[in-house]
């Protein structure tokens, strides 16, 4: 077990969305799919060209994309890092100007014709005496993740 899998996550968030997998997959890795589950908060740039969770080489630096606080003002700069993909899920293990790991897990399964998302997220922020205000930051923002994809996609 690394030192990320032994730290206690920020949040462990679990919802289950009226969509199936093979649907769901290509929207929730996209980058307009992030932002549309991040917005207003906090929005992320990505590249022109977008990117590929499929095709993405595994441990290497992707891009580098700003944090924007409700959209405009820059609060942290994320260097993107996919460390394993998978049909359905993906561990992202990054770091960003604030935090000396950022490890995102997420996980979808099949259910019925229904998917259970799953995010695990552990943060190490770069001052530890940070970490219980960084946790309560990253479970706002996971938990505000999980109710705009219940808006996004309400039940048909």
């Amino acid at each position: 077990m690394d030192n990320a899998t032994a730290l206690k996550p920020a949040i462990d968030i679990t919802s289950r969305v009226p969509r199936p997998v093979r649907e769901l997959w290509p929207i929730v890795t996209s980058a307009a799919g992030v932002n549309a589950e991040l917005k207003p908060l906090i929005t992320m740039t990505f590249p022109p060209d977008g990117f590929d969770f499929t095709s993405a080489p595994l441990n290497k630096p992707l891009f580098t994309s700003l944090i924007l606080l409700f959209g405009f003002l820059p609060f942290d700069r994320h260097t993107f890092v996919l460390h394993e993909v998978g049909s359905s899920h993906f561990v992202e293990t990054s770091h960003t100007l604030l935090q000396k790991l950022w490890r995102h897990e997420r996980h979808l399964t099949e259910q019925g014709d229904s998917t259970e998302v799953r995010d695990v997220v552990t943060v190490v922020p770069r001052l530890a005496f940070m970490r219980p205000l960084t946790n309560r930051i990253v479970a706002t923002i996971f938990r505000h993740r999980h109710r705009r994809l219940a808006r996004l996609y309400p039940p048909t």
